[in-house]
Parts: structure tokens; C-alpha cells; sequence
């Protein structure tokens, strides 16, 4: 099925519905018919069976989130709705508005909602306001293969992305049933976010308020950095880590005190009401972290645990893990793609597959005193953080160019803090808020994780802290998925096949070729230049910071020195530039009035600004970028091999052919 939803990503196209309706059909029947006279026939069919339900439910899927987009053409709307979600972009912030209304829009046209940004502070998560503001398409990827806000705004059915040009007002109207509901959990989560800015240690506040309702909006960007070094960034995201913490810590509790009520303990499993207790638990935490795709992973895992405890089913086996990456690829089909999918169900299946083999090959040697007990929860963190962190840095080199150098050893000293000190008191923190006296635990959760990130600024100091590594082509993703599942599942043979295969891939990164000029979609351009001490030249220092950074995380580095292209490359006058890289003579033209002159002395031609018409493109023999392919096809990237041939790569297609583009 996972291989059916990452091909329908893939396709170049739309697939037609009914056709995929007709061939599952097809080939059902052709793998109950031929499976009966030949049943390794049958089972091969009933595998492309489930290739196709794959692609099908990813289509299906893609429909049913449409939501209308505005066009990339920037316009002014007066917009009113209510706001969802309150995140931090800088010195800004960002809100998520769920629409009630835009002007010169029908009530079928409206998307569900819109994201802008604002520097008013005096609004909080589900006021309903009223504003006007300047809305466009969202974006699509900076640089080619990159990452693609776009694609991820369609799934969460955000229209328009801008930026507030008015003051906003508070506002009246009728909510549906559904945006009440939702309406009344976001003033929940901000509520219990509010009380923990106001009761928490200042320090740690933010970093508490993300553990506890998923809301990120106050965590200091000191504190994403040195927890980003330190490999210990996956503690912000509510995922199954957490999830098990808090459902677990409530199963265990309850446990405990159940088994204290000595006849009922003694006449009955005590471990199925502790574990509805977890579930409720766990759903509840599923709403108050405000129920992102990770979480909800987090609690399918969570509930199929619980679910095979009361049904005496084994609770952690690749059969549980297995469900629930079904359930979660029914729900979500587009999470395959995306980095945290790919490392939470990694991690979790390398972890169920290790602690496998090792409790095979385990001895009983009775029972355990305190030394041997603390030696054994001190080693099962060792491996588990080693067996994670291994596995996962894998996916996060192929999404984010970068690696924590030291991850395991910050794993190793700073993970039993969070699971025996900072979680737990996370619980009593739950606990103690209906009544009011939240504050000690909130402060005693704050020293742990204090500590944490003083652990953390250590490991950021050291040298090499953080490791970039070049990126590769966007396919080679999913080839290592597929070598790393085998690799946990297959038998001897298939697990050396696929260690060969994980190392081919390794190898074609680092032999993968790096695009020399870059243009991004509003016609800022950059010359990458390779060396002992690399450069970018650029033609502005001061715009396209973020494109400019991916593409320099996307060569491997961090920081590379940036200087004007004029008066190293070539020079430039009002007219525009003549530039010389590579062996090309490469004109930037501000003003086409002369382009079939600029045509006919220059390689390359690039119109950053203007739209030519198709009669000068045609006299044109040079190759020609303008304002039009930009807008078209997005980001540009041009490769020039030692031959002198040149290569390009775009964003997007020039015709829209996903619903996402």
C-alpha cells in the first residue's frame, strides 16, 4: 500500500479515478481466480492489488482535501474568521485563520482557511477578527526537489498565504457546529498555555507549553538551536515518545493503584481497566497537543498497545506496527512523503525488530536487585537511543542535509532526565491543574529540562557539532525506505541485498551533481562557486535569505561566503549585466529593449523582471529565462557539466498537472 500512495506522489499526472476503480476490480478478481490453480501467481497479483488500493486511496484522498487556492498574483481582500492557531515567524507572528468570509469571493470559492502574518499581540487563538490583507497563492519549493510549502498547505487545506495590512478588529458572526467545537479545544489548549507562561520558570516556559499542548509559539529559537545540536530536536514534536510517556505513565498509575485493591487484584486482570485508562489518556493528550499527524500516529500506536492488552494479544510486534502504519496511511496518505512518517515508523520498527533478537537470545537468571535493575534500564536507554538515533539520521540526512554529530551521547545523558524526571512531571502537572496548584510541578519540570538544554548549549559548543551533508535526487528517499524496510524484515539474503543497496545510495549522493547557477521565483540570482574556500555570488545581499540558505544547506555547508556577482563575475550598468562563468556569457537584462542584440552575443539570457513575447523568445538562439518561466515553473536551477552542456531544473512542471501545484 506504501508503495502504491509514494507512486501516486511520484506520477507526473493525475491518474483517473474510475480507471483505478476498474483495474482494482480487475485485479482482485484475477488474484482470487489465479490464486486458486497457482497460488504464488495469486499472491503476486494480490500484491499489485494492493500497489493499486495504495495509489487509489492517495487519489481519493487528494480530492477530498480540495479546498479553493487563490491564484499566485498578489491582491488586497478584507478577510474575516476566526483564529485557529497563533505560531512565531521572526519578529512576527503568524495566524492561521479559519475563513467566514473574503470580499469578491463566493461562499464556494472560499478556502477553509488562510495563514498571515502580523506584528499585533493583542488578539489570542479563537478570537474572531476582521482585517484587510494581502493574500496570495502559498509558495511553492525554493529550490528544485526542495522542500514545498505548497504541497503541505494543500493537505492542511490552507488557500492563501500574505501578511496584514490593516489593523485587526474583533468581529461577530455564526460559527457552524464543527468550528465550535474547534473553536472551543483551540481556547482550551491556549487557555492551559497561558496558565503555564504565567506559572512556569521563565527559562523553560516556552519548552513546557510546547510538551504539554503541542503549541511552539514560545520556545526561544536559542533553545531549537542548541537542541537541534545536541540530536535532541525530536523532543519539541508530540510524537510517540511523548505519546507513550504520558500513556503509559497514566496505564502504570493506574496499575499500581488497582493492584493495592487486593481481592479485586487477585480475581481479575487489573492490566485491561488500566489500559482504558491509557487510552483515555492518550486521547486526551491527542487533543490538548492539538492532534497533528504526528501525534496522531503516536496514538494509533498507543491505542493498538492498549487494544492488544485487553484482547490478550501481544502488545509490540511488527503485526502492531504494521496496523498502525495502515490506519495512519488511510487517514493521511500523503504523511509517507514527509520526514516525520518516515522516521517515527523507522525508528519503531528498527527498535521492534532489535529488542527482538535480543530478548531471543535473553537468560532469566532470577530475580533482580537494585544495582542489576538501574544497569538494565541504563542499557535498554543505551541501545534504544543508539538503535533510534542510527536509524533516524539516516531519513533526517536525505530530508535536511544535516546531521547531530554527537546525538547519542546527549541521547544517552539527557534522555533518562526527560523520561524519569521531566514527563512524569508533566502528568502530575495534568493532574494538578483542575485544582490550581500546578505551580511546583511546573517548576520542577522546568530544572529538569533546564538541565537538558545546558546539556545541550555544551554539546552545540563543540566543534563539528552539527555535520551538513550535500543532498541527493529526490528518488533515492524512497529507495533507501525501501532498502531499510527489508533490511528489518526480509531473511539473510534480502538483508544483505538491501545493505548493499543503502551503501549505492550513499554513494550516488555523494556523487550527485550540484546545480551552478540558481534563480529564484522572484528572479533573484545566485553563481555557486566550488573550491577550497566556496562562494556565492549573488546579485543582492539582502533578499532571498531563506532560498539563498537552502540552497547552500542543499551543497552541504552552513555558512559560505556571499559577495556581489558585479565586479567578479563581470560588470553591469542600468541596463542590466554581462557576466562570464563557466566558459557561458551569461546576460542579466533589466531593460529587453535590445534583446536580439543581447541574444546573439550571450549563452544564457536571463529577464529576471520582464515578460518577453513569444516573437523575441523565437529570434532568440541563446537559452532565455524570463519573468513568465519564473512565475510558471518556480525556482530554477541550471546545471553546466565539463562539456558545456546545460541542464535546468524547476520547481514545479510548466503545466499544473497535481492538485497540489
Amino acid at each position: 500500500m506504501a508503495i502504491g500512495i509514494g507512486l501516486y506522489f511520484a506520477l507526473p499526472f493525475e491518474p483517473n479515478g474510475l480507471f483505478l476503480i476498474v483495474l482494482l476490480m480487475t485485479s482482485a478478481l484475477a488474484a482470487v481466480i489465479v490464486g486458486k490453480y497457482f497460488p504464488r501467481a495469486g499472491f503476486i497479483i494480490g500484491l499489485l492489488f494492493c500497489v493499486m488500493f495504495g495509489v487509489w486511496r492517495a487519489g481519493w484522498h487528494s480530492s477530498e482535501t480540495y479546498t479553493p487556492r487563490f491564484s499566485s498574483a498578489e491582491r488586497y481582500h478584507d478577510v474575516s474568521g476566526w483564529i485557529s492557531a497563533i505560531e512565531k515567524s521572526g519578529p512576527r507572528l503568524r495566524w492561521v485563520i479559519s475563513v467566514n468570509s473574503i470580499d469578491r469571493l463566493e461562499t464556494q470559492n472560499l478556502p477553509e482557511s488562510i495563514r498571515v502574518t502580523t506584528f499585533n499581540k493583542n488578539f489570542k487563538a479563537g478570537d474572531q477578527v476582521s482585517f484587510r490583507a494581502n493574500l496570495s497563492a502559498p509558495p511553492g519549493p525554493a529550490i528544485p526537489g526542495g522542500y514545498d510549502p505548497g504541497f503541505r498547505a494543500y493537505f492542511q487545506k490552507v488557500g492563501a498565504y500574505g501578511y496584514m495590512v490593516s489593523t485587526p478588529e474583533t468581529t461577530l458572526f455564526e460559527l457552524s457546529r464543527r468550528d465550535r467545537l474547534r473553536r472551543s479545544i483551540t481556547r482550551i489548549r491556549y487557555g492551559i498555555a497561558d496558565r503555564i507562561l504565567t506559572k512556569a520558570p521563565e527559562e523553560t516556559a516556552g519548552l513546557q507549553v510546547a510538551l504539554l499542548t503541542g503549541i511552539r509559539t514560545w520556545v526561544p529559537e536559542t533553545h531549537t538551536l542548541a537542541l537541534r545540536a545536541g540530536g535532541l530536536a525530536h523532543i519539541l514534536a508530540i510524537s510517540g515518545l511523548h505519546m507513550g510517556l504520558i500513556a503509559g505513565g497514566f496505564y502504570s498509575l493506574a496499575v499500581l493503584l488497582f493492584v493495592r485493591i487486593t481481592r479485586w487484584s487477585r480475581r481479575a486482570d487489573i492490566r485491561k481497566p488500566a489500559a482504558v485508562i491509557g487510552i483515555v489518556a492518550a486521547t486526551l493528550y491527542l487533543v490538548l497537543s492539538g492532534a497533528s499527524v504526528a501525534t496522531q500516529r503516536a496514538y494509533i500506536m498507543a491505542v493498538i498497545v492498549f487494544l492488544a492488552i485487553i484482547l490478550n494479544r501481544q502488545a509490540i510486534s511488527i503485526r502492531s506496527v504494521a496496523v498502525a502504519g495502515f490506519i495512519t496511511l488511510w487517514f493521511h496518505p500523503e504523511s509517507l512523503v514527509q520526514p516525520g512518517f518516515q522516521m517515527s515508523f523507522s525508528a519503531v520498527t528498527a527498535l521492534v525488530v532489535v529488542y527482538r533478537e535480543w530478548d531471543k537470545r535473553r537468560v532469566f537468571d532470577g530475580p533482580r536487585k537494585l544495582p542489576k535493575r538501574l544497569w538494565d534500564n541504563f542499557t535498554g536507554l543505551t541501545v534504544t537511543s543508539l538503535v533510534a538515533g542510527t536509524v533516524t539520521s539516516g531519513f533526517a540526512v536525505l530530508h535536511f542535509n544535516r546531521i547531530a554529530s554527537y546525538s547519542l551521547i546527549t541521547n544517552i545523558a539527557a534522555m533518562p532526565i526527560f523520561t524519569f524526571w521531566v514527563m512524569p512531571l508533566a502528568i502530575v502537572v495534568y493532574l494538578a491543574m483542575p485544582f490550581g496548584i500546578e505551580a511546583v510541578p511546573l517548576w520542577l519540570m522546568g530544572q529538569g529540562l533546564e538541565l537538558i538544554i545546558y546539556l545541550s548549549e555544551k554539546v552545540q559548543a563543540l566543534p563539528g557539532s552539527i555535520q551538513y551533508i550535500a543532498s541527493g535526487p529526490t528518488w533515492i528517499v524512497g529507495l533507501f525506505g525501501l532498502a531499510f524496510t527489508a533490511l528489518c524484515l526480509g531473511r539473510t539474503p534480502a538483508r544483505i541485498i538491501s545493505v548493499v543497496v543503502i551503501l549505492v545510495c550513499w554513494v550516488m549522493i555523494w556523487r550527485h551533481p550540484h546545480p551552478d547557477i540558481r534563480i529564484s521565483s522572484d528572479g533573484a540570482i545566485a553563481f555557486w562557486q566550488s573550491g577550497d574556500v566556496p562562494k556565492l555570488y549573488v546579485d543582492r545581499k539582502n533578499t532571498d535569505r531563506y532560498g539563498r540558505q537552502q540552497f547552500i544547506e542543499a551543497m552541504g555547508l552552513s555558512l559560505v561566503e556571499t559577495e556581489a556577482f558585479e565586479g567578479q563575475l563581470g560588470s553591469c550598468d542600468m541596463i542590466g549585466c554581462v557576466l562570464s562563468f563557466k566558459n557561458k556569457v551569461i546576460k542579466i537584462i533589466r531593460d529587453p529593449s535590445e534583446i536580439a542584440e543581447d541574444c546573439f552575443a550571450a549563452d544564457i539570457v536571463i529577464v529576471p523582471k520582464r515578460r518577453l513575447g513569444s516573437r523575441a523568445k523565437r529570434l532568440c538562439d541563446s537559452y532565455i529565462i524570463d519573468a513568465k518561466d519564473l512565475q510558471n515553473t518556480g525556482a530554477h536551477s541550471l546545471f553546466i557539466d565539463v562539456s558545456g552542456s546545460l541542464r535546468t531544473e524547476t520547481s514545479w512542471p510548466l503545466v499544473p498537472s497535481r492538485p497540489w501545484h
